[in-house]
């Protein structure tokens, strides 16, 4: 018991310091966009019904990229198919989509 008492006040100890060791810049650097725009950006590109949005670590492939933090939508497209869509949340860059019938979903540019 008192061994497990000392770990639980070594963790709240240590936490606070870790947090002081990031450089403010480091935090002003990586600013993701805001996850109304990244998803009014997949629905001008896929025509369907969002379902859900979510934030997701990168896959190696794309923290490669530059990708530091993904957002992560699920579309059901007109004709029923889900659409797996990641996006970097600090760019705006498709990085996959995935799921069938991503062609017939697809909406022209808009000039």
């Amino acid at each position: 018991m008192i061994l497990l008492r000392a770990l639980a006040l070594a963790c709240l100890t240590c936490a606070p310091a870790q947090a002081q060791d990031v450089a403010p810049e480091m935090i002003e650097q990586f600013r993701p966009l805001p996850l109304h725009e990244v998803a009014a950006a997949v629905s001008d590109r896929y025509a369907g019904r969002l379902l859900a949005a979510d934030t997701r670590a990168p896959h190696p492939h794309e923290r490669d990229l530059g990708a530091e933090l993904v957002y992560q939508f699920r579309l059901m497209t007109p004709q029923q198919n889900l659409l797996d869509i990641r996006i970097d949340a600090r760019t705006g860059r498709f990085l996959s989509v995935s799921g069938r019938g991503q062609l017939a979903a697809r909406q022209a540019a808009q000039q």
